[in-house]
């Protein structure tokens, strides 16, 4: 699985441009969606006023039961925090960026901002091919090593949730599930990525395989947590 996700974000800026060439060639019709979208506005808006100067439209939204979600929401996430992995999830996003900023000397990245072109050079690595294995490595890391961390805490609060109101979520993937993947795939490329750092830039072994250790435990621990993630489909099957 290893860059697998790096191949699905390029099919979706792809489909971007596709859609965006698209509505351009179809500006008749895109102009009267919007005409469409702003008489059904004033239409709705004669009925129920959208904004009122006093504001009282909102009246019926008790403010103490949105603090009390909030508050919630915020216990949920602070719960989801402080579980192991997303502890350990933390401790790999700091490893990997203090790794990279400590290499920065002989490791290093330079990107162009108007071609957006991103290259990684280390001494005595000439070959070409090898020079685009160790950019898309670096690009690999630094891509999920963030990531991981985010979407681990977003798959427990999403868990939380689900268990409190198993009944609005019957019927759907669980989007603890989904996060749980997220994380478990960019878990795998990262992997993929420290282990070629590993066997081309020798002088570093020593400080690259704790970081893959860490990433093997985590892995396997994600998995334990939510042994459906591998099969989380979406959209669902009909």
């Amino acid at each position: 699985m290893t860059f697998e996700m790096e191949k699905e974000i390029k099919l979706e800026i792809e489909k971007e441009k596709r859609r965006e060439k698209s509505m351009e060639e179809n500006k008749d019709f895109w102009d009267q969606v919007n005409k469409t979208i702003e008489e059904a506005a004033e239409l709705i808006d004669e009925e129920i006023p959208l904004v009122k100067n006093d504001g009282s439209y909102f009246d019926d939204w008790d403010d103490e039961d949105v603090e009390e979600a909030m508050k919630e929401h915020k216990e949920k996430h602070e719960k989801a925090e402080n579980q192991k992995i997303s502890k350990v999830a933390l401790k790999y996003e700091n490893a990997a960026h203090k790794w990279l900023e400590d290499k920065k000397d002989i490791l290093k990245q330079d990107y162009d901002p108007d071609t957006k072109d991103f290259n990684v050079s280390y001494p005595g690595i000439t070959d070409e091919k090898e020079l685009k294995q160790l950019t898309d490595s670096v690009d690999v890391i630094l891509w999920y090593h963030i990531q991981i961390w985010i979407k681990t805490v977003r798959a427990y609060s999403s868990s939380y949730e689900e268990k409190e109101n198993p009944k609005m979520f019957k019927g759907f993937p669980k989007d603890s599930d989904g996060s749980a993947l997220v994380v478990l795939k960019g878990i795998d490329s990262s992997i993929g990525a420290w282990n070629y750092l590993n066997k081309k830039l020798i002088p570093e072994t020593e400080t690259i395989k704790p970081i893959i250790r860490m990433l093997l435990w985590m892995r396997m621990e994600v998995e334990k947590e939510f042994p459906k993630a591998r099969g989380f489909v979406w959209p669902p099957k009909a």
